[in-house]
């Protein structure tokens, strides 16, 4: 006997359609903002040690650029990797204004001040762009071997 589609389905299932459908969005969604939060809270760890942006920042960039890497669908990897720079950059502009580091601050320009942030944000950009394209090769030297195995 065939199962239920459609309305029949969603009737039958509580008068829910799409279920897991819902349930994985809202997981990509708590992932993508974990990952947005790490490099705001490790910068935030920093700058109450007096060493913005520093080690807890580029541990924490690596952490949720390694979390986005892990958990991206495949065509997702194409986004995932370009977002560590896009993801770094402002949230160590935001940090350095909100230090002092802004334009006025310590009589800088904003041409200086963006040289500062930008040479604050290497490292973890840095970092966190190594850890994620080898997290994506490692996924695609596994999935090509697995694809031999089964035949294919």
């Amino acid at each position: 006997m065939p199962t239920p589609r459609g309305r029949a389905a969603a009737a039958q299932h509580g008068g829910r359609r799409g279920g897991s459908r819902a349930r994985s969005r809202r997981t990509a969604l708590t992932i993508a903002l974990t990952a947005l939060a790490l490099p705001v809270a490790g910068i935030a760890v920093d700058g109450l040690t007096g060493s913005a942006p520093g080690p807890a920042f580029v541990v924490a960039a690596v952490v949720a650029a390694i979390l986005g890497a892990v958990t991206c669908s495949r065509a997702g990897a194409w986004w995932v990797a370009y977002a560590p720079p896009l993801v770094v950059a402002p949230i160590t502009a935001v940090a350095e204004g909100l230090t002092g580091g802004a334009v006025g601050g310590h009589g800088k320009g904003l041409a200086t001040s963006a040289v500062h942030w930008s040479v604050d944000a290497f490292p973890a950009m840095a970092a966190a762009e190594a850890a994620l394209l080898a997290v994506l090769a490692a996924r695609w030297i596994r999935s090509r071997r697995s694809t031999r195995r089964n035949g294919v």
